[in-house]
């Protein structure tokens, strides 16, 4: 195992599907699903519960990324489905064009680890929402905390932020010149970032 990691250390652009896999396995278990050109481990990080690994169009190869929407992505194909599918639909969904891949790819903001690579932004995402699916029908199996889906949860509008002592001296600063509050002063800096 640790001559298979090193090589991917080594050479981490040309990873083959076979050895990500073995590694996976020999770290996470048994792939929670699998469907042809990839496979779902459950990870032991809270937040980022599942990987998608996928084998590049059949050629051996695994699909070259960092972990997130960029990575460990899963080419259109067939997920299993579940019995009673679970509603995914109130998830953060975005569907972007990858011209390293040549394919548009859909990402799940709750699901940070979980992508689809697809032609068609239709078939990414519908790919995507049927492995979201899987995903939490599994955790829900297993007794596993859901990712509550950012759309339902609630804001109470205040949040606290910590800064150096030298970015609160140059708001208040700021704030004073503009003869506002600091709060109104980041307030209308994140509004006009936005």
């Amino acid at each position: 195992m640790e001559k298979i990691v090193s090589g991917m250390r080594d050479n981490p652009k040309n990873v083959r599907y076979e050895d990500l896999n073995k590694v996976c396995e020999h770290y996470f278990g048994p792939p929670r699903t699998t469907g042809g050109s990839h496979a779902v481990f459950k990870t032991p990080w809270p937040g980022d519960p599942r990987v998608n690994i996928q084998n590049d169009k059949g050629k051996g190869q695994a699909v070259p990324g960092a972990a997130g929407p960029r990575g460990n992505r899963q080419e259109g194909g067939t997920v299993m489905q579940t019995l009673s599918r679970p509603d995914v639909s109130h998830y953060t969904y975005r569907v972007t064009w990858s011209s390293e891949d040549d394919e548009f790819v859909a990402a799940c903001v709750e699901f940070p680890s979980l992508s689809w690579l697809a032609s068609s932004q239709v078939e990414a995402l519908t790919g995507l929402d049927d492995l979201i699916a899987e995903t939490v029908a599994d955790m829900q199996e297993q007794g596993e905390t859901v990712p509550q889906p950012l759309s339902e949860r609630r804001y109470s509008g205040k949040f606290n932020l910590r800064v150096g002592e030298s970015l609160h001296r140059r708001l208040a600063i700021e704030a004073a010149e503009e003869q506002v509050s600091i709060n109104q002063l980041v307030i209308r800096r994140l509004t006009a970032a936005g």
